[in-house]
């Protein structure tokens, strides 16, 4: 008998050879656990041999396809499951539960029958599919009635620290706690570890327990050897090659003659880890075998460089709110002196095909391509008083447009066989930023820092070589003091640090920047951008990520427009005074380099990139735009939910959703504006983290509560007095309130 899939989604038909005296080859439909109230159910299906067949979005219309891709039929095998009932019984014992009973209950067929339409029974097709049933009858747990802790070597002399060490580590045995096998050990390598960390290098703990099925209890007792006390001997390090050891050795923290320690260890593992030159690492303590132990403990680190330079070369294709094609290559030296100095210098070329956007990609040719271009040079050296610090300069140079300047949706009457059609609204700015400072990484590299001084100098140009209009734009210098600090707890699959792919664990950052004041420049402001996120499993295959964002600008010098108080009709070019133009506009030009945006990838993936902002109506002419420009805004909230799931391999998806407001005041939030977006995304694991594609939608009626599309004067198709307004006109895509974004990494 066969089970047929869709040609259309490359899938094999895959012949089921069926016994019905024993249903041994018969497909699994369904593993049914019935009495197991202590473990879930796929804490018992993950752990056996016999599987269900079926995908993670079986049943769900259209992503369901997508298990049809990779899916896996299971086969009955009545020797197998006997073997599984077994390893229940043992995931039980090991959770305290050691009368734990389990049975197979039923073995049964559950045909599913599909027949035509006059229900020809000659015409029906049955696929040979059954039913396993397991019963658990789990019984009473073993509880802790106490736990011992008894000394080879006691000595009164030490008995402070280590009677405080090991009772903190035993607290994981609480008395009367279920006796998990799990917690069991968990401790014995918690009492280690400590002991280890008080200088006993030596030190031992043998556990053993008896277990009393008649009552129900369980003792504990942990026979602990410290042995001598001791130090850190002498510090080999093997393998280092053209690597500066005088760089290195400061890093790892621990000296000849310091107190033995084993966190000391992984800290200079890690700090070793974040020069990333290393391809492997290997702490390796040298421990005496034979007594009198070595109380000077030698310790061999054995490294091996990995590639200190290399080059890059490649390209793409955009597609969203612009249509582009984009080039990157660059070349990096991880030991340019000779001092574990980093030098980069990376190149990024542009062709802008304006003003096509993904919506109007067919309308009709473009009427400009606008080229672009960025230089990024960057100078990195471990500080060689403290290499744990960094200090580090980069530079960029760039000419390109406005990263949120208009890009109308109405352009047909323009003639696409000019040299450059409206040029006069083709404007590009020249741009130099520059940062100069230091970065440091404290308790394992889990919580870090940085202090930085940024330079940014914008100039406006016309890309048709003609001159800007007077007071139109202007150059622009920002200066600003910048304060970043993070603390990072995310976790990976196996319990390890991992920012790439979370699975459980908890993130936290702030940024804090001062414009202007005493460290001079064209902006005064202050902002605070605080963040956090939160991971947290919900089975072997899915996690539930959140995140929560808020940012705050206080501006000084600038933030006219956002006030309200600048109307179209006061700096209009068809009657305006052009002083108020051009204040205007140096203020909107202020307002874009350090307001606040959201909107895209990373942020609320059912509009474009910034389109989440306050909009001028003006252009720097003082002519009413054909889509209103994003400026950004004073307060920001975000918040987002997602759920990562897993499929197959490095095939992955995500359902999502996002909320968003940014408005013009300072500290102005608002709840009845979330611009909420829900949608879908597929993923695919590279080494530098998950390659997604994510389409955003915007529900109807939460974009501003209680109307179905956000009405602002610009939809209303009516005068706007005001120069700036709350909501602009996002991407839409086939005529849907929709967006798709593309990017290389979790959206957070």
């Amino acid at each position: 008998m066969a089970l047929a899939c869709p040609w259309a989604l490359g899938c094999t038909t895959q012949t089921i050879v069926c016994s019905a005296r024993d249903l041994s080859g018969c497909v699994i439909d369904e593993i049914e656990i019935d009495g197991n109230d202590k473990l879930g159910d796929d804490d018992i299906i993950t752990k056996i041999a016999t599987g269900q067949t079926g995908g993670l979005l079986e049943g769900v219309p259209i992503l369901g396809a997508l298990d049809a891709l990779t899916i896996e039929y299971e086969r009955f095998d009545r020797f197998v499951l006997e073997r599984d009932l077994a390893r229940i019984e043992r995931l039980y014992r090991a959770r305290g539960y050691y009368e734990v009973v389990v049975r197979a209950g039923r073995v049964r067929r559950i045909d599913v029958r599909k027949a035509r339409d006059d229900d020809d029974a000659d015409d029906a097709v049955r696929t040979a599919r059954i039913l396993v049933e397991i019963l658990v009858e789990e019984g009473d747990p073993v509880l802790i009635d106490r736990v011992d802790l008894r000394f080879t070597d006691w000595d009164a002399r030490r008995s402070a620290d280590v009677g405080a060490a090991v009772v903190s580590a035993r607290s994981r045995l609480g008395p009367l706690a279920i006796f998990r096998e799990d917690r069991y050990q968990e401790t014995r390598t918690a009492l280690q570890r400590r002991l280890v960390d008080l200088g006993y290098a030596y030190a031992r703990v043998e556990p053993s327990a008896e277990v009393d099925l008649a009552s129900h209890r369980a003792r504990v007792a942990f026979q602990i050897t410290l042995g001598p006390a001791c130090r850190f001997g002498a510090i080999t390090l093997v393998g280092l090659g053209s690597i500066p050891e005088w760089q290195v050795r400061p890093a790892l923290g621990i000296e000849p003659g310091d107190p033995f320690r084993a966190s000391a260890l992984e800290s200079a593992e890690v700090a070793l880890a974040d020069f990333a030159v290393f391809g492997s690492i290997a702490v390796e303590p040298q421990l005496s075998k034979t007594t009198p132990y070595v109380t000077d403990v030698p310790v061999q680190i054995t490294v091996q460089p990995a590639a200190l330079r290399s080059a890059r070369l490649g390209g793409g294709l955009e597609l969203g709110d612009q249509v582009a094609t984009r080039g990157v290559s660059g070349w990096q030296d991880k030991n340019f002196f000779g001092a574990l100095d980093r030098f980069s210098i990376e190149g990024r070329p542009r062709l802008l095909f304006y003003p096509w956007k993904l919506a109007t990609l067919f309308d009709r040719p473009p009427y400009a391509v606008v080229p672009e271009a960025s230089v990024r040079l960057g100078y990195s050296l471990p500080f060689p008083a403290d290499p744990r610090t960094t200090v580090f300069l980069t530079g960029e140079g760039s000419f390109a447009r406005p990263k949120n300047a208009d890009t109308p949706d109405d352009f047909a009457a323009v003639d696409p066989f000019s040299s450059f059609g409206r040029v006069e609204n083709v404007v590009g700015y020249r741009s130099l930023e520059g940062r100069f400072g230091f970065d440091r990484k404290f308790f394992l590299s889990r919580l870090h820092g940085v202090i930085s001084h940024n330079l940014q100098f914008v100039d406006p140009f016309s890309y048709n070589l003609g001159e800007i209009p007077e007071g139109a734009l202007s150059s622009l210098l920002v200066s600003y003091l910048e304060i970043f600090v993070e603390l990072d707890l995310r976790k990976g699959k196996g319990g390890g640090i991992d920012a790439t792919q979370p699975r459980s664990g908890f993130y936290a950052s702030t940024e804090v920047e001062l414009a202007g004041f005493f460290v001079g420049g064209d902006a005064d402001d202050v902002k605070v951008r605080p963040e956090v996120r939160f991971f947290a499993p919900i089975g072997r295959r899915i996690v539930i990520a959140g995140k929560l964002a808020t940012a705050l600008l206080f501006t000084d010098s600038y933030g006219e427009v956002l006030d309200g108080t600048v109307t179209t009709a006061s700096i209009a070019a068809d009657g305006g005074d052009v002083a108020a133009l051009r204040r205007a506009n140096r203020d909107v030009q202020l307002v874009e380099l350090r307001g606040l945006f959201s909107g895209g990838p990373a942020t609320n993936r059912g509009y474009g990139f910034n389109q989440i902002a306050p909009h001028r109506l003006l252009d720097e002419n003082g002519l009413l735009l054909s889509d209103a420009d994003a400026i950004g805004g004073r307060t920001l909230w975000e918040a987002s939910l997602e759920m990562r799931a897993l499929f197959t391999g490095a095939l992955g998806g995500a359902l999502f959703v996002d909320a968003s407001d940014v408005t013009a005041g300072f500290a102005e939030y608002r709840i009845d504006h979330p611009h909420v977006s829900t949608g879908l995304g597929l993923r695919y694991e590279t080494p530098v983290g998950p390659l997604r594609v994510d389409l955003g939608f915007r529900l109807p009626g939460l974009q501003v509560l209680g109307q179905d599309q956000p009405s602002t004067c610009i939809r209303r198709e009516e005068p706007c007095t005001l120069y700036v307004v709350d909501e602009g006109d996002p991407t839409e895509l086939l005529g849907l309130p929709m967006a798709v974004a593309l990017a290389i990494g979790n959206a957070f």
